[in-house]
């Protein structure tokens, strides 16, 4: 055990000591610290969610596509999945932006014209632009049905909330609010029960440019953080058994990422006793199949699997290190991925990024405790299992390796670091070095971002 604050068990938010003001003091401070954190990481948030030029969010247009069908069309076509809106293909070709969106055409690229903060005066309601396939048609209903009533109640309180530019903002703005919901109770209340070096090293890692740029988008994957949190969260509670079930059927009908934390979930509830809520949570979590059955969708993935897929047609070792490369890449992309426009970290901070994460393990052992690894490496093993897919269906729909991007663990992050606690004890003496180190790593690797954002968006 560790003489440190930070690493001293807590009761009640207070930490356990033998010289109690000596030890109230150092709790004040590290109180006070998560909540600075949290204002930081609150207002980081919602400053990319306005910093970011209209549609420069990956996928954003094809997410948003689906919300607005919710919010102008039957519910029952929106259900079924509808083309990306003229009027979206058309504020797209009206503002700047980047290579990746060329393809709905007449788009001036950036720097023509300053595009940082265009949000805020968000164009009307154009028309003009053709309509096209919406590959996020086969993602889950769930958030897009409620964004899209959110946007639906908006547009009958103000016309002008129809304009897509509108909704794009008030749906980044709802995934700000999604993870701030998550710190107000499922998070804090994972954090009272650990060390306050946990939630300290949390909201650090949270203030990476890639967690604003995966979570402070319109995406379905800020809500995937928020039903972690509280799955995490509630697990401990013995929360009765229908509760679960609504629980975890949510998740998955929220994006098929959820899927590790439900197999962690059934896991847990399996090796707790309580085997009868296990089987109604694998029940709950799998209803997104017939639901996305019912949408005329054979799996609902990503990648559509109703039509036949070229085969890979590589050598094993070529594959091999394709899978590899795929993998850096997913792992490199985590903490920055460069918005839509992909533009890249300098090298020097991906070289720090990696040896951030190899002082972590190196700096760690197992703890003795089998009854919360098993539940957590039954999420662990899903997540790799479904990456590795994801990776093969990736290079056999696009062509080629590389193209997986990290913002996908993200939403995993409330369960990956409850598992990293359960599992793993830091050595006492490197945790000062690890939490400055992040620190110091995290306000230079922001500096980058924005100098080398602001030089392209102007």
């Amino acid at each position: 055990m560790s003489d440190s604050i930070s690493d001293r068990p807590i009761l009640g938010g207070l930490p356990i000591g033998l010289d109690g003001s000596v030890e109230l003091g150092r709790a004040r401070v590290s109180k006070q610290l998560v909540l600075i954190l949290i204002i930081f990481v609150a207002s980081k948030f919602t400053f990319q969610a306005l910093f970011v030029p209209a549609y420069e969010g990956p996928d954003e247009p094809l997410h948003l596509a689906r919300v607005v069908a919710f919010a102008d069309r039957p519910l029952r076509v929106a259900f079924d999945g509808e083309p990306v809106d003229g009027s979206i293909a058309a504020g797209i070709a009206a503002r700047p932006c980047g290579p990746a969106l060329h393809r709905f055409g007449g788009c001036r690229s950036f720097g023509n014209e300053p595009a940082a903060f265009n949000l805020l005066k968000p164009l009307p309601k154009l028309t003009g632009g053709q309509p096209s396939p919406n590959p996020e048609n086969n993602q889950p209903p769930l958030f897009y049905f409620l964004a899209g009533m959110l946007a639906r109640f908006a547009t009958i309180l103000s016309r002008s909330m129809n304009a897509p530019e509108q909704r794009l903002l008030v749906v980044r703005l709802l995934c700000v609010g999604c993870v701030l919901a998550a710190f107000l109770f499922p998070l804090r209340r994972c954090a009272a029960a650990r060390p306050y070096s946990f939630a300290i090293a949390g909201l650090l890692v949270l203030t990476f440019p890639g967690a604003a740029e995966a979570l402070a988008r319109c995406a379905n994957d800020a809500p995937v953080f928020l039903w972690s949190a509280v799955v995490v969260a509630s697990l401990p509670l013995a929360i009765p058994m229908p509760l679960v079930g609504v629980l975890l059927a949510i998740g998955p009908l929220l994006k098929q990422t959820a899927f590790p934390v439900a197999a962690f979930a059934v896991v847990w509830l399996w090796c707790d006793g309580r085997r009868r809520a296990a089987v109604v949570g694998a029940l709950s979590a799998g209803l997104v199949f017939p639901v996305q059955l019912a949408r005329g969708w054979r799996w609902g993935g990503n990648y559509e699997l109703n039509r036949p897929l070229p085969a890979i047609g590589e050598a094993a070792g070529s594959m091999a290190v394709g899978i590899f490369r795929s993998l850096y890449t997913f792992l490199k992309t985590v903490f920055w991925l460069g918005e839509w426009t992909f533009f890249r970290a300098p090298l020097f901070l991906v070289v720090i990024y990696f040896l951030l994460l190899m002082a972590l393990i190196a700096s760690s052992r197992p703890r003795s405790n089998p009854r919360a690894w098993v539940p957590h490496l039954a999420g662990a093993a899903t997540a790799l299992v479904g990456l590795f897919v994801f990776i093969v269906a990736n290079r056999r729909y696009f062509g080629g390796w590389g193209g997986v991007g990290g913002w996908y663990l993200w939403s995993w992050t409330p369960w990956i670091a409850v598992a990293w606690n359960d599992c793993f004890e830091v050595r006492p003496r490197a945790i000062p070095f690890l939490i400055g180190s992040t620190a110091g790593f995290s306000v230079v690797a922001n500096w980058a971002y924005f100098v080398k954002a602001f030089a392209i968006y102007g």
